[in-house]
This record gives C-alpha cells, structure tokens and sequence, in this order.
C-alpha cells in the first residue's frame, strides 16, 4: 500500500508542472520622451520643448520633469524649466515646452522625468537656434512614427 502511494506521489510531481500555467507580471506605467523643434508655421515657430509619454499599462503618478536647453555661440543660451504633473494616464502624454528663446548656434535639449511609480527617463537632442526658430532634424517626423 505505501509503495502504490509513493508511485502516486511521484507521478504527481511529474505532472504538476503540465497542468500549472504562467502568470504575466503587471507591467505598470513606462515614461517615454519625445523632444521636438519648431514647427516652420505662424505662431509655433518660436517654441521647443518635449513630450513626456506614458506607453505602458497604468497609470502615471506625481510625475516631475525637467527640460533644459544649453549652447548657442559662446553658450549664449540657458533656458531651464521644471515642473510636475499629478498624473498621465497609459497611451497619453504630457507637453512641456520653453517659448520666445533667442540666439545662434547649436544647441542641445535635454528632458528628464520620474514618475512615483517609474522608471527615470531622460531624452535628448541636438538641434541649432536661428534667433526664436529652434530647429531639432526630423523631430516631427519621429514623434509622427512613434504613434
């Protein structure tokens, strides 16, 4: 009698693992950061900025972020903007733009973002300044292809 349970017991064990099943992990929220130039139009001509996206599953909560653009000719430019948000919900976004920056040269825009229940991101690009018109290459292109 012990033997013939001790064989159910072992046939047990190796079937177990047949019939058991995997669960998904709950993915939660995933911030993702699009920068953007100036659109060549009347009136959005003279402003760059960011979107922080949320591409994942949930909610975004207490979102902070921090949008910078530095250079120009003789680093003539330095324009910093902070500021939170309370939450972005999964598939939409956030805008976050500087307006009215003048000067020459190069310039590198960087944004980063954290979020209470998130990773930190950080985006970047480099684009050139042109008195109020920020151009950042194929910017709209890439953030038309994101979805």
């Amino acid at each position: 009698m012990k033997i013939k349970v001790m064989r159910i017991m072992v046939c047990l064990l190796f079937l177990l693992p047949v019939f058991s099943f995997t669960t998904v992990a709950y993915p939660g929220p995933k911030l993702d950061i699009t920068i953007l130039g100036c659109l060549p139009l009347p009136h959005f001509s003279n402003y760059a900025g960011g979107v922080i996206g949320n591409i994942g599953d949930a909610p975004a909560y207490n979102i902070s972020y921090k949008l910078t653009m530095k250079g120009g000719f003789g680093e003539t430019i330095s324009e910093t903007i902070q500021g939170d948000t309370n939450e972005i919900l999964p598939n939409n976004g956030y805008a976050v733009v500087i307006s009215d920056v003048f000067g020459f040269g190069p310039v590198t825009i960087t944004m980063t973002a954290s979020a209470e229940n998130a990773e930190n991101v950080t985006g970047t690009a480099q684009g050139h300044q042109y008195r109020g018109f920020t151009w950042v290459p194929v910017s709209w292109l890439s953030a038309i292809t994101k979805g």
